[in-house]
């Protein structure tokens, strides 16, 4: 019996290691394919409509909150419910889910219609050539807002049935041509109505291709039936998630608003590229927490406290060693870098910056475990709290410590604020594991 159980923790390691591998390599595959695309696309396209393509991506992403968080609702119900069994109730939660989502999506299609003028002629200092032609490409890719929203849900059922292979067989080259499809354009047209519709083709692709792995995975939830009894559990779960959605990226945004009001431009310069190499190490505690936060939504489902506690222990410990030792190299070669990639001269102002600032990705990359466990478990009103209070305490921060010490005083003060983040979350983590053990009456699927 001791060696069956054995065998079955060693398959779900495995396991686990192998669904972060998709993960992983799910998001470092489009980060290759930009690095490679976005100089031909700058020489073709030119500044400005390359700058336009880049709004273009930026909108796509910008929408998607319109989803309320119903998506990582629907990952985090879904998964629970598979758990404990209950399979007659995962048909009406999949598709109330997805119904209310491509609802949210046709409105954030007629905002971005209604939009696309003023977008065009007043809100952006575009150049009056290209001022119709970038009011038809914007128009061009509202309809990709449904399908980004249909394909979040679909993508999150596959999740909450551990499915990662399969989202990132699919994620994978769809995310690689959401670069390379303007490029194929590039020999017969640079205009933008064109690169436009190819990032819609692109995502209604990516929402066929998610929706026949569903029907692959899920063939018997796949009835239609929809139940409005459920809308009010998804969107209290999804409504905090959107008050952290929200929150989360403006306070990673906020410092360089400030160094650019109170101090230059050439500040921010020297503030932003560190900032925006360094970051791209979270992909790694990324890639970790998102295989983490079905498989917490299952064992809490499953009552399997002793299983979770294990999970979140060894991930943190995982992501803590691996951002470690990345974080012991770039130390050592932090000026080495910046000297060859911008130059002596650059180096010399952002050197000491971009030191602190790996400290507290390492720091900030760690706290990702904690926030998967705590919305896996059904409890994202905690995250949005943490976060609304550390807004409050980050804003007077952030300003004190760049008047006092310029830019190195706003890596200090994100490193403090990811410090206080991975602290609390760490904390309220072991606390709720803890209480769960204990057998206290905590409602982790159905409240938040």
């Amino acid at each position: 019996m001791q060696s069956t159980e054995n065998s079955k923790a060693k398959g779900l390691s495995l396991s686990f290691l192998r669904n972060v591998g998709w993960n992983l390599f799910g998001q470092i595959a489009p980060l290759v394919a930009a690095l490679i695309s976005i100089p031909i696309l700058v020489k073709h396209l030119g500044v400005d409509r390359f700058g336009l393509l880049t709004i273009a991506w930026m909108l796509i992403g910008y929408f998607s909150l319109f989803d309320l968080g119903i998506g990582r609702a629907l990952t985090q119900l879904l998964a629970q419910r598979i758990a404990q069994g209950r399979h007659r109730s995962v048909g009406p939660l999949l598709w109330t889910g997805t119904a209310a989502m491509a609802i949210l999506g046709l409105v954030a299609m007629m905002v971005l219609g209604i939009s696309a003028h003023w977008i065009a002629y007043s809100a952006l200092k575009i150049p009056s050539e290209l001022r119709t032609e970038t009011y038809w490409a914007l128009l061009s890719l509202t309809p990709a807002l449904p399908a980004v929203m249909l394909a979040a849900a679909f993508r999150g059922a596959l999740e909450a049935k551990h499915a990662f292979k399969l989202v990132n067989l699919v994620r994978i080259p769809l995310g690689v041509l959401m670069f390379v499809a303007p490029l194929c354009l590039l020999p017969f047209s640079n205009s933008l109505v064109g690169v436009f519709a190819s990032l819609l083709a692109v995502r209604l692709l990516t929402c066929v291709a998610f929706w026949l792995c569903l029907r692959g995975e899920m063939p018997d939830a796949l009835s239609y039936r929809f139940d409005r009894r459920l809308l009010p559990q998804l969107f209290r779960f999804g409504g905090w998630m959107t008050v952290t959605n929200i929150v989360s990226p403006l306070m990673v945004q906020m410092d360089r608003f400030v160094i650019g009001a109170m101090l230059s431009t050439a500040a921010v310069a020297y503030y932003s590229t560190p900032f925006e190499m360094v970051s791209k190490v979270l992909i790694i505690p990324g890639a970790i927490a998102g295989v983490c936060f079905p498989a917490f939504a299952k064992y809490f489902g499953e009552r399997n406290f002793i299983a979770a506690g294990k999970l979140l222990k060894q991930s943190i410990v995982i992501t803590a060693v691996v951002l470690g030792l990345v974080t012991v190299i770039a130390l050592a070669l932090a000026k080495i870098v910046l000297n060859i990639w911008v130059g002596e001269a650059f180096a010399l102002h952002s050197t000491s910056v971009m030191k602190m600032l790996i400290v507290g990705m390492l720091i900030n990359g760690v706290g990702h475990i904690p926030f998967s466990f705590i919305q896996g478990i059904g409890k994202p009103k905690i995250t949005a709290q943490f976060h609304l209070m550390e807004l409050v305490i980050y804003a007077p921060l952030v300003i004190f410590l760049i008047e006092v010490h310029g830019i190195i005083g706003a890596a200090v003060a994100w490193t403090l604020r990811a410090a206080i983040d991975t602290t609390l979350l760490t904390g309220y983590s072991f606390f709720a594991l803890r209480r769960a053990r204990d057998g206290n009456s905590l409602q982790y699927s159905q409240k938040g």
